[in-house]
């Protein structure tokens, strides 16, 4: 009887082992899971959600669940690359046309952003754009049209006050006519003016000093932000939807 019962004593002390083998199993899978995530693309990603609700039994995720479960994976590496295919696009006008050293390209945050150096696009004291820089700006919205993104079109000035004979009171109307007048060109070449905000910053934002001529001759530009995965691109798709549905509605009506 002591042997018997030295038996089942042994037994019961490995009862441990298949629940901590269960939880080294999902331990597994979790951290699997978590590496997947962290580098497929959608596609991949529905395909391992299923293989895994299928091995361990769980209820598939169903083909109307909220898209942006999914959608969210992989997002931050779409917008990287597309920024990156903006640049090098830009980079290749600014080497056709010669303008290197006058028209600069680089990623920001919020997206890509275009610096052109007043000059090239404006005579002195003027926002007349010049025939000479139009091509610049229709390679721009070309760029624009493809990527259908919001657009903000700035105005910088250097710290010296607009001469008596330029028409304007200071750098702040001046730099915002500026800006206006290069969204208004670009909305000429047949864009959505709903894509484009254009501001003035006067000599607000400088990028150099403005103790030289090089250094106010480099703050007299005008800047072209493509905006990329911010909150007011969503808001913007957002807004287009909802006055395409509108359009929809109304149009409905009238045939009714």
């Amino acid at each position: 009887m002591a042997k018997k019962k030295k038996h089942e004593e042994h037994g019961a002390g490995e009862r441990w082992a298949v629940p901590y083998a269960d939880f080294l199993s999902l331990l597994l899978a979790l951290f699997i899971a978590l590496f997947a995530i962290s580098t497929i693309d959608k596609k991949k990603l529905a395909s391992f959600v299923e293989a895994i609700s299928s091995a361990f039994s769980f209820k598939p995720i169903s083909s109307s669940a909220p898209p942006s479960i999914i959608e969210g994976v992989g997002v931050k590496q779409k917008r990287d690359d597309a920024r990156k295919k903006i640049k090098e696009r830009v980079e290749k006008i600014i080497k056709q046309l010669n303008l290197e050293g006058k028209v600069q390209v680089e990623l920001i945050p919020m997206g890509v952003r275009i610096r052109i150096l007043d000059y090239i696009l404006f005579p002195p004291c003027s926002v007349a754009i010049s025939s000479e820089s139009q091509e610049l700006l229709m390679e721009v919205s070309q760029i624009i049209r493809e990527a259908n993104l919001p657009v903000e079109v700035e105005g910088h000035t250097d710290d010296v006050p607009p001469s008596a004979g330029c028409g304007f009171p200071s750098n702040w109307e001046l730099s915002a006519a500026r800006s206006a007048a290069v969204v208004r060109f670009l909305i000429q070449q047949g864009l959505d003016p709903k894509l484009f905000t254009a501001v003035g910053y006067a000599d607000t934002r400088p990028i150099a000093p403005n103790t030289s001529a090089l250094g106010r001759s480099m703050n007299r530009r005008i800047e072209i932000n493509l905006i990329t995965g911010t909150d007011k691109e969503a808001h913007l798709r957002e807004q287009q939807r909802k006055e395409g549905n509108n359009n929809k509605s109304q149009i409905q009506e009238k045939e009714e």
